[in-house]
């Protein structure tokens, strides 16, 4: 696959989530996930626990590249645990069968560090984990999903007045109406697309979902697209994982100039990469 990287002075995405899931793992206890913390304690100094996150498993008529096993049962009822460090917009999330890096953009000053950079971010936390789990003697359990999510944020007085401008950035169909009397209240667009490799094989899907939103913490009108690319690591262990995720970031570039204007991206400041 012929890498895309576009770049651009200003974008609107606002989060970028890289997770990986794994066979669970066994013997992990609720104990593990302050152990954990305190190893990153300097760098997350907030922790909270939230709701698991179920795996949604990508499979393909004729393709099925991995096998999910089961779920434990103890290891279902454990929390996820969520790592933060709200100055640097990052936020690590553990849970005993996947884990989570989240960059998240903080202010309009706070540059997005490019793909790179987050995916060597993801890897090297990734690294600390496995390497604490290793010390735990949990052993190494087999990776069997990769996930790459970006989000992007555009509020509606960057382009107009009204939801129906959004048309001048992204390819949706006409919000505006000739009858005074309707008013769009709320439009979902989703679509999803295989992604192939060299040989015309599935090896994962990117999903997109582009709906009206509010701006946090304004409360300001924008539009949110999110595009997620999801499947099973190309081959063994982190360099599979890798190797998803290389062409995962392109076929959410692929999806995110699809549904983008020209004139959107010249507003967003575009140069190639």
């Amino acid at each position: 696959m012929t890498p895309i990287r576009p770049k651009f002075a200003n974008p609107p995405l606002i989060e970028r989530a890289i997770s990986l899931a794994f066979d669970p793992i066994e013997g992990f206890s609720i104990g593990d996930y302050g152990l954990f913390w305190s190893e990153l304690l300097d760098e997350f100094p907030v922790s909270e626990a939230m709701e698991p996150v179920a795996l949604d498993h990508e499979k393909f008529e004729g393709f099925q590249p991995t096998q999910v096993s089961l779920q434990l049962v103890s290891a279902a009822l454990l929390p996820r645990a969520a790592y933060r460090n709200a100055e640097a917009g990052e936020l690590v999330q553990l849970q005993p069968d996947r884990f989570s890096f989240n960059w998240i953009k903080t202010s309009d000053d706070h540059r997005y560090p490019h793909s790179e950079a987050t995916l060597d971010r993801f890897f090297t936390l990734f690294e600390r984990f496995a390497g604490f789990a290793s010390r735990r003697g949990f052993g190494t359990s087999k990776i069997v999903q990769c996930e790459l999510t970006n989000v992007n944020v555009v509020p509606v007085s960057d382009v107009g007045v009204s939801f129906a401008d959004m048309a001048t950035v992204f390819k949706l169909a006409p919000l505006d109406h000739d009858c005074a009397n309707i008013r769009l209240e709320h439009q979902l667009v989703g679509s999803k697309h295989l992604m192939l490799d060299d040989d015309g094989h599935p090896i994962g899907r990117v999903h997109t979902l582009g709906q009206p939103a509010l701006r946090v913490p304004s409360n300001e009108e924008a539009y949110r697209l999110d595009i997620t690319a999801r499947g099973a690591p190309i081959g063994d262990g982190l360099d599979g994982a890798r190797r998803f995720f290389e062409a995962a970031v392109s076929s959410v570039n692929a999806v995110f100039l699809a549904s983008t204007t020209k004139a959107g991206r010249r507003f967003w400041g575009e140069s190639d990469g």
